[in-house]
């Protein structure tokens, strides 16, 4: 044994270097949501520092997010030096970076040991259209719009900063997150809420619901880890959802477990918010989801419908995207901004497996499976975009084109969302691939079982691929050039990418239908006010002198109505289609030498091929 003397220099750097550590990652963060009604929420921390200069920092780059986080709504921030009594001492003054204006800049003085950091963050969303993430009777809280951190450069790891937080909430009010309560706090008489600490990543990743009328039920009772399904709503009644939904997300969670075959939670919450009050939003967390819909999401058949997948597509998400994510997006803080180019596999591989499992948990049927699908095939068919705008493109350009919401030459430009169809088109082939070439005994479920069950059961992490990871990972499902496969698809500057279709025993066709919006008929999309949204680059609207933005006034000399354009075209087998139209109070006439009648696709089975999409839509069983 040896015995160290602990001289006071060496007293001196022992304690200095510990209290520089924690200094740099600890946070006590309190948020008063008392005033959310007011679509304001107040944010108090306390952090420990030393003298000399400090940077904090407002979380930017949020990893699920489609734009940067919203800087201009936080309000009234006020530093502090805090009294070794507990007092609010001397006022801090910040300067903000001048270049990244995310950061505040300050020097703390000599002497100082802690500071308080107040500040407010309006929750009104960007367009000023009255909705905020907050009303009278609930809140939803995104815990990176109330917390400034201490960043030190690109090398800072949020995974490193411990946050404590507690919560103050409205009287009466209820509340769920993924994050774990201090024992003993959760009493329902009282407003606040302590829980335990957790990282800051982890923090982030863990949103809140709050709210007057709250309702929690249990899913799939007999799997472990235990899974939730929490709401908060307006009014009571909207909470009364049908026996039905429930079924269908505890058959989600069932054939999920069946699927990945893995866990990376402790347990699970399906975080609901029900308002007509709120702006619609669907934002995937590893130990949860945040699905913020209309007030009767449950109780609308034909909203359901629509939605039927945005639930389970973000459940997907903890596992492909949250646990297992594109090592450009698994950065290590929030103000390093992330690179998009494996978005082809976060969302276009979620987006195939959610629609796969709408119909295996009984949401959808196979009808409706492949509706869609062709639906998808020809979008893609008719997207001339794609003939000089890879889809490896369109996932780097993934935040400018998420951020344009102008239809105009969409078809065009394409947008932020090509890659959830075209990348779902690409996994459905590599499905159909495997099970080819293995004569059935292989699937894209042994892959998706390898590729996200590494390391088996864990808590929540997270484990970063490359393109080569899931290169090795479907060759040891199956021995193919799947770098090859994939590379092809990926940089491939044609239409629609229809081998899986084709490999699964169908074809693509267009019979003489309803065409709702035109697009496939006349290769423009039109409203049923008459104003046109979109034409089509090259194709005959276009080349006829149509352009979005125009209203078609008459229809060979008769009033427009979407009625009259479909019988017109039903009727121009030899004839010309004569239109008016107003282009910014400019009226012109144009001429359609169209004879195609209306056009609806659909997809065809192929005699005597395998049926792969009856096989793929099969539930799993034990």
């Amino acid at each position: 044994m040896f015995r160290v003397r602990l001289t006071p220099l060496i007293l001196f750097l022992l304690v200095g270097g510990a209290y520089q550590l924690r200094a740099q990652s600890s946070i006590d963060l309190s948020v008063d949501l008392r005033d959310a009604p007011r679509k304001l929420l107040h944010t108090t921390e306390s952090l420990l520092v030393e003298p000399g200069p400090l940077t904090l920092a407002f979380p930017e780059w949020i990893r699920n997010e489609h734009v940067p986080a919203p800087l201009t709504q936080q309000a009234g921030v006020f530093i502090t030096a805090r009294n070794g009594d507990g007092t609010n001492g001397q006022p801090i003054r910040w300067t903000r970076d001048p270049i990244d204006l995310y950061l505040y800049r300050m020097i703390i003085p000599t002497g100082v040991r802690s500071i308080e950091v107040k500040f407010d963050f309006i929750t009104s969303d960007k367009d000023g259209g009255g909705h905020a993430s907050s009303d009278a009777n609930l809140a939803v809280l995104d815990w990176n719009t109330v917390v400034l951190y201490p960043y030190s450069g690109p090398d800072t790891r949020v995974a490193n900063l411990t946050v404590t937080p507690t919560v103050i909430l409205p009287g009466g009010w209820h509340t769920a997150t993924a994050l774990k309560a201090v024992a003993g706090t959760t009493d329902p008489t009282s407003s606040v809420v302590n829980f335990r600490p957790v990282s800051l990543e982890q923090l982030v990743d863990s949103p809140m619901i709050s709210g007057r009328y709250f309702r929690e039920i249990a899913l799939a009772p007999e799997v472990s880890p235990r899974h939730y399904l929490d709401m908060v709503a307006d009014r009571q009644e909207n909470l009364e959802i049908p026996q039905a939904r429930v079924d269908e997300l505890s058959q989600a969670v069932r054939q999920a477990g069946l699927l990945f075959r893995s866990h990376h939670y402790d347990e699970y919450r399906f975080l609901i918010t029900l308002s007509d009050n709120i702006s619609f939003a669907a934002i995937d967390h590893l130990q949860s989801l945040d699905n913020r819909r209309p007030a009767n999401f449950f109780l609308n058949e034909k909203r359901r419908k629509l939605f039927a997948n945005y639930t389970i597509h973000d459940f997907l998400h903890s596992w492909n995207g949250k646990y297992r994510r594109p090592e450009g997006l698994a950065t290590p803080n929030f103000q390093t901004p992330v690179t998009t180019s494996g978005i082809w596999v976060y969302e276009g591989l979620t987006d195939y497996l959610s629609n796969v499992m709408t119909v295996r948990t009984g949401s959808a049927t196979k009808e409706d499976f492949v509706d869609d699908l062709a639906s998808k095939a020809a979008y893609y068919d008719r997207r001339p975009g794609m003939q000089w705008r890879d889809l490896d493109d369109v996932d780097t350009m993934a935040y400018p084109l998420w951020s344009n919401e102008d239809a105009s030459y969409d078809n065009w430009r394409l947008n932020g969302f090509d890659f959830y169809s075209e990348g779902n088109l690409i996994w459905l082939d590599v499905d159909v691939t495997i099970r080819n070439k293995s004569n059935g005994k292989k699937s894209l479920n042994d892959f998706v079982a390898l590729f996200y069950g590494i390391g088996g059961d864990t808590g929540p992490k997270v484990v970063p691929y490359s393109f080569n990871d899931i290169v090795a990972c479907l060759n040891q499902v199956v021995p193919n050039d799947w770098e090859g496969f994939l590379t092809e698809r990926l940089h491939a500057l044609s239409r629609a990418p229809l081998q899986g279709i084709t490999g699964a025993g169908y074809k693509l066709v267009y019979k003489e239908a309803s065409d709702e919006n035109f697009q496939y008929s006349l290769a423009m999309s039109i409203g049923a006010d008459g104003v046109i949204s979109d034409v089509l680059m090259g194709e005959i609207a276009y080349q006829a002198g149509f352009g979005p933005g125009m209203k078609i006034l008459a229809v060979n000399g008769q009033p427009f109505a979407r009625a009259t354009l479909q019988q017109a075209i039903d009727v121009a087998k030899t004839t010309p289609i004569d239109f008016e139209v107003d282009n910014t109070g400019v009226i012109s006439d144009l001429r359609l030498d169209y004879h195609g009648g209306q056009r609806h696709p659909v997809l065809e089975r192929v005699p005597n091929t395998p049926d792969r999409i009856a096989e793929i839509l099969h539930p799993m069983s034990r």
